[in-house]
């Protein structure tokens, strides 16, 4: 079950009734520099610049957040992906697909919960989603159809079913440590091939040993 702000727990135990606006907030790479941009888009109607986790940030609205998947609250660490939908022709988001690389960028939903009736939120927006944008599809529409981008966001739990990949070779550690660290060369300390259960050839200069050239060594049953 999700942790509610007790204001807006306090709200809807008493019957009151829900106007939630979704919140996004993207923090990409410059293409140019590599430094980080952020960008925040949401539901709401118009531009604003809202305090989240202490941080006063600003989202852009009219219509620049198209569509949403809705958020389920799930109590093990399992990967889930969101789908969201955004107007590729609102003037900030076709600037940053343009400036920004959002390859791999953490993207952070939260939802704000307003009353109805004076519009007011009872408490700060709350984080629902930390994950990372996977995938950012522009296709390009039918004439006379409007045009959406989607973006699919991953959660950060896909982290754990990564393996160290860059760990695992004597080639990817010469490459992080300039070739200092040479661990995985000496992975084998014996040198030496042992057959078991059989017969091994020589070379005929006394070298190292092939691969077997006869059957199953059956000497030992003799024994």
């Amino acid at each position: 079950m999700r942790a509610l702000p007790p204001a807006v727990a306090a709200h809807y135990a008493a019957g009151g009734h829900a106007d939630v606006q979704v919140l996004v907030w993207i923090t990409a790479r410059d293409r140019e520099t590599g430094a980080p941009q952020s960008l925040g888009f949401w539901s709401g109607a118009d531009h604003q610049v809202i305090e989240v986790a202490g941080e006063l940030r600003t989202y852009y609205g009219v219509g620049a957040l198209l569509g949403f998947e809705p958020v389920a609250s799930v109590s093990s660490a399992q990967e889930r992906v969101w789908s969201l939908s955004v107007s590729p022709l609102h003037d900030q988001i076709a600037e940053a697909i343009r400036l920004y690389d959002a390859r791999l960028a953490p993207v952070e939903v939260h939802e704000w919960h307003h009353d109805p009736l004076t519009h007011l939120p009872p408490a700060p927006p709350v984080r629902v989603v930390r994950g990372t944008l996977m995938e950012l599809d522009i296709p390009t529409p039918p004439d006379g159809q409007d045009s959406a981008a989607t973006l699919k966001v991953v959660s950060d739990a896909w982290r754990l079913t990564q393996g160290l990949t860059l760990k695992r070779s004597d080639e990817a550690l010469k490459a992080r440590s300039g070739g200092a660290d040479r661990f995985r060369r000496y992975n084998s300390l014996v040198g030496i091939n042992v057959w078991w259960g059989e017969r091994a050839a020589t070379d005929a200069g006394g070298g190292r040993p092939r691969p077997p050239v006869d059957g199953p060594n059956t000497g030992w049953q003799d024994r």
